[in-house]
C-alpha cells in the first residue's frame, strides 16, 4: 500500500490540491468520516507519524489496497495518506469516485461543536471547500459515510447533522 503521510496546514494543503493532476481519476464527492477510535481522548496530541504508519499496517491487514485520503487532527493538521490522484479505500459504495477524509474523534459521543472536536471540523470545513474547489463541485457532493447503502455507520458520528456539517463548508 502506497501511503503519503505528510501533514499540511491548510494554505500547504491548498497548493497542493491545486497541483494535483486528476486526468487519470477525478473524484466528484468528497466523504466525510469519523475515525471514532481513535477518538480525540485517545490522541491528546493529535496524529503524529507513527500513527500514520500503524493505520497503513491496518488497512494492509484488513486486505486493502489503499485508505482514506485524508486524515485530519485538532492541530490543524491535514494527514496525506492515500495519494489524492488515485483511487482510496474508505466507504463502499463511494470509493471508485470519491476522496475520503477521516476526522479524529468519535463524534457519536465527542462534542464536534467545542474545544478540540470544534478544531477538527473547522479544518476539516475548510479542506472540504478546498477540495470541492478543485472538483469544481458544490456542496451537494459532500457525502457522509453513512449515506453509504452498502454500510451501517454512523460516520461522521451522530452528532453532526448533514446540515449542520455543510454550514461549516460554507463559512470555511
Amino acid at each position: 500500500m502506497e501511503i503519503v503521510g505528510k501533514d499540511l496546514g491548510i494554505e500547504q494543503f491548498a497548493l497542493h490540491v491545486a497541483n494535483l493532476d486528476l486526468s487519470r481519476w477525478k473524484p466528484s464527492l468528497v466523504v466525510v468520516h469519523h475515525c471514532a477510535e481513535p477518538s480525540l481522548a485517545q490522541r491528546p496530541a493529535g496524529f503524529i507519524p507513527q500513527h500514520m504508519q500503524n493505520l497503513k499496517e491496518y488497512y494492509e491487514g484488513k486486505g486493502w489496497s489503499a485508505g482514506p485520503h485524508l486524515f485530519i487532527d485538532d492541530r490543524k493538521q491535514i494527514w496525506l495518506f492515500s495519494p489524492m490522484d488515485k483511487k482510496g479505500v474508505h466507504a463502499v459504495s463511494f470509493n471508485r469516485n470519491s476522496w475520503g477524509i477521516e476526522m479524529l474523534g468519535d463524534y457519536d459521543s465527542e462534542d464536534p461543536t467545542t474545544g478540540r472536536g470544534a478544531e477538527v471540523i473547522k479544518t476539516t470545513a475548510q479542506a472540504v471547500r478546498v477540495m470541492l474547489s478543485k472538483i469544481g463541485k458544490d456542496f451537494s457532493a459532500i457525502r457522509f459515510h453513512r449515506e453509504d447503502p452498502k454500510t451501517s455507520k454512523t460516520c461522521p458520528g451522530k452528532k453532526i447533522s448533514k446540515d449542520w456539517f455543510i454550514e461549516q463548508v460554507r463559512n470555511a
